[in-house]
């Protein structure tokens, strides 16, 4: 039994329904309003919470660096820039929080560094989520465990060591903390997913195990849950065709709730891996199931012989699994050709 989190008033865990993340991340394009209409259509497209990224630049990267971008590679030069036009400022950040609660979908956030942590911890949001580009940052780890909320921690291009590294760390301090498996490539091919590190993770670590996507389109998620993902994690936004670097990967409100629907239908399906008949199967093996009938008519006293018996349906009596339990015994009663074999026979 893996171990549980517990965010707002959802518990993610085994036998409970999956949590699922809507990641607008940056994808407001900077802009307020537009954040308030992506998290009404979360809301709407079956999310349970809107999950957002908050830097601060300076924190981030060296002095050099954050002077001038283009020192570096052109990747960071890109993103630089893109960070800086769409950051959302701290008032923003107070508000959307107030109008996701006035929607009643849970707000949290992605901290890229300790200020930024602060701040969320000033907002009091119900948990933090470590980017797979921190998994290895024990500071800032150690910094969001002191504030006692639960994490959710990315394994993107992290390697085991590492992970076992942070687990350790995570356990001493006695942390609340989910992982997830990713993939960080954008997109994820669909060769490149693995997600049998999803059983993988669940098994080794003991604790929720959710999915991160990067791939486009709902399949992979879906099966996801199928292998005991418990919180599913997809970006989203409006319009796919947007500036920004996460757009193309993103699913759409209508994308978004196919994939929401499904999984629920998934989770209805899943089961509790017992094996119980439904009212339906005990109906239908009445049909089709065989009994072991009487070939012949037998007196009570006499003693079965295979001759004495067929197999025939439907299926009312005795199963022909028993035909051994009742082969060289004393017919216990009278029993007519063509009646069925009942427990009472054995």
């Amino acid at each position: 039994m893996n171990g549980t989190i517990k965010i707002g008033d959802k518990i993610i865990g085994d036998n409970q329904p999956t949590f699922i993340v809507a990641e607008i991340g940056l994808n407001h394009n900077g802009k307020l309003e537009l954040a308030k209409k992506m998290i009404k259509a979360a809301k709407e497209s079956g999310a349970d919470a809107v999950k957002f990224q908050k830097r601060d630049l300076k924190s981030l990267y060296k002095k050099d660096i954050y002077e001038n971008p283009n020192k570096d590679s052109q990747s960071t030069s890109y993103l630089f820039e893109i960070f800086k036009k769409f950051e959302l400022s701290k008032k923003d950040f107070i508000e959307l929080k107030k109008y996701c609660e006035h929607l009643g979908i849970i707000f949290f956030c992605t901290p890229f560094d300790i200020k930024s942590a602060e701040f969320l911890s000033y907002l009091d949001v119900p948990i933090y989520k470590i980017s797979s580009a921190d998994l290895t940052n024990i500071p800032l780890i150690d910094f969001i465990i002191s504030k006692k909320k639960p994490l959710i921690l990315s394994t993107g291009m992290s390697q085991i060591p590492e992970i076992d590294f942070t687990y350790k760390f995570l356990k001493k301090k006695k942390a609340d903390f989910s992982f997830m498996h990713c993939v960080s490539t954008y997109p994820t091919a669909f060769k490149d997913v693995n997600l049998k590190m999803i059983p993988f993770l669940k098994e080794k670590y003991q604790v929720p195990v959710g999915y991160s996507g990067h791939e486009r389109g709902i399949i992979i998620a879906i099966g996801a849950t199928t292998l005991g993902a418990k919180i599913i994690e997809k970006h989203f936004t409006l319009n796919r065709s947007w500036d920004g670097p996460d757009h193309n990967i993103s699913l759409t409100p209508s994308g978004f709730k196919k994939m929401v629907d499904r999984i629920r239908v998934i989770e209805s399906a899943l089961g509790t891996a017992q094996k119980n008949l439904s009212r339906g199967e005990y109906l239908t093996r009445e049909v089709f199931a065989k009994s072991l009938i009487a070939r012949k008519q037998i007196k009570k006293g006499e003693i079965i012989t295979y001759e004495m018996i067929d197999i025939k349906g439907p299926g009312k009596g005795l199963n022909p699994q028993m035909i051994g339990r009742i082969l060289g015994k004393k017919a216990k009663r009278d029993i007519k050709k063509y009646d069925f074999f009942y427990q009472l026979d054995i």
